[in-house]
């Protein structure tokens, strides 16, 4: 290879390590991490399928346990540091949504009031009446459809809500051409559990189509100040206007955006969010 070569090469690589340097924090898709200890986890029969789960910390009396939910393509491992800030303090149960990570799938299409019903019932088999439910993404939206139930909103203690929203039309029309998010999917692809074009396609059906709900709908939420709707400052998954149109639905819920993050926070500032949780958590 010919020196002036081997120079534009070395040049090429010290820049694309520089631009990945420089990037601001809410461009960038932080190597998933895993959750404390790595652990083998627990698989229990609901609803058909088999859903994965496990818990940390301590139950404390008189304090409800946490439920941890990820956003679709995911799984609970990118929760792991903000898991790792939580269990300190707090009792924390994590779970992989059917066809997610370790959870399996059967051929039941997916809704978001089918996600709610695996949760809810995960909790009643752990023999937790309540939790306070964290959602993130698709499992905001599941948690919203567990409040909208009349069986299993009795779960739901409180509910942090982080990028969710009412409709399909509430997703910004170009998240899926973003870098980020393209990473994200090649990474959610290299996954080898379970088939991926039957889930690949359960989850876009779900979310092309789902949900349906109106301001009557969220006008029946009544935990107040027990609902936050949170996002990032650079939120690209969800329209700009709709974190404070949900905040304007739900009477006296609280509305919080975490700074210099986007759809991707968990990963891209773990601690931030943790700290958003434990707000919400004393609230």
């Amino acid at each position: 290879m010919r020196s002036s070569t081997i120079y534009s090469s070395v040049i090429s690589c010290l820049a694309a390590v520089t631009a990945a340097q420089t990037a601001p924090v809410w461009e960038t898709l932080p190597p998933t991490p895993q959750l404390p200890g790595n652990p083998a986890g627990t698989v229990t029969e609901i609803n058909g399928v088999k859903i994965w789960h496990t818990e940390f910390g301590t139950p404390v009396d008189g304090q409800v346990p946490v439920l941890m939910l990820h956003g679709g393509f995911g799984n609970s491992d990118y929760y792991g540091d903000v898991v790792k800030a939580l269990m300190a303090n707090h009792h924390v149960i994590v779970m992989d949504t059917r066809g997610h990570g370790r959870s399996t799938m059967d051929s039941t299409p997916f809704t978001y009031e089918l996600y709610a019903a695996d949760a809810a019932a995960l909790l009643e088999t752990l023999g937790h009446a309540k939790a306070a439910w964290v959602g993130w993404s698709d499992m905001a939206i599941g948690m919203f459809a567990a409040l909208l139930d009349s069986d299993n909103s009795t779960l739901v203690d409180r509910a942090f809500a982080f990028g969710g929203g009412h409709n399909p039309q509430s997703t910004n029309a170009t998240f899926s051409s973003s870098a980020t998010y393209a990473a994200f999917i090649g990474r959610a692809t290299e996954d080898p559990r379970g088939d991926l074009k039957a889930f690949a396609a359960a989850v876009e059906t779900l979310e092309s189509t789902q949900p349906n709900w109106t301001e009557a709908d969220f006008a029946r939420i009544k935990l107040g100040d027990k609902v936050t709707i949170a996002d990032g400052q650079y939120e690209e998954a969800v329209a700009l206007a709709e974190p404070a149109l949900l905040h304007s639905w739900i009477a006296g819920s609280q509305r919080v955006t975490l700074t210099n993050v986007s759809h991707f926070a968990p990963l891209q500032d773990p601690d931030q969010f943790a700290a958003k949780v434990e707000e919400f958590l004393s609230a």
